[in-house]
């Protein structure tokens, strides 16, 4: 979704925005060397990162964008009559648990499942690569923005309530040399026309 912004609003401005991918333990180096915009896949994320890396971050121009909603991806049809998270306690399933999209608090701690497969990974696209190549996984509690990428395999069951929200945190980092243009840009993401690529991708 970022990438598709990127590239709409270099061409209306004349500008490249480059959009570089980095896991937490690379991208505080990315963002020192190079980085003049943070933009994390949700408010802790960018609370964490701004604890263990002070002063890279312009916290006065941090923004919270479009929320995504939070729910339960389960195989298509829904055979296990999956309707909300107290099913995933009390079903025997198999669960896709990822490190970095930090769900826990909305179903228990894996001690609590009781499961017969346990998918541990670290990122939203392994998430997506475990759901699409293992059939005995039965459900993940992710966003729907990764259910449309797996429409063809999946439904999705909406978590409802404000606790099932999640909104995109960006901010211009301390040593950008080109801050009038990557303010530009942060104020393109808050837009209408943003927002519209944004709700295409499966945010709210």
């Amino acid at each position: 979704v970022l990438e598709e912004c990127a590239e709409l609003f270099g061409r209306q401005n004349d500008l490249e925005v480059v959009v570089r991918k980095a896991l937490p333990h690379v991208l505080a180096q990315k963002l020192r060397e190079e980085g003049d915009i943070y933009y994390g896949g949700a408010e802790y994320m960018a609370e964490e990162f701004d604890r263990i890396n002070p002063g890279v971050l312009d916290l006065r121009t941090m923004e919270r964008l479009h929320p995504r909603r939070i729910g339960i991806i389960v195989r298509k049809g829904n055979p296990l009559n999956i309707r909300g998270v107290e099913d995933l306690r009390q079903k025997k399933l198999g669960l896709i648990d990822v490190k970095l999209e930090n769900m826990r608090h909305l179903y228990g701690a894996p001690s609590n499942w009781i499961t017969n497969v346990r998918r541990f990974v670290y990122t939203g696209r392994q998430g997506l690569d475990a759901w699409l190549s293992s059939p005995e996984i039965d459900a993940w509690v992710t966003y729907r923005s990764w259910h449309l990428l797996a429409e063809e395999h999946s439904d999705f069951v909406e978590i409802p309530g404000d606790e099932a929200l999640r909104f995109i945190p960006v901010a211009l980092t301390r040593r950008t040399p080109y801050p009038r243009e990557a303010q530009a840009f942060l104020e393109f993401l808050k837009s209408d026309e943003a927002r519209h690529i944004f709700e295409k991708h499966g945010w709210d």
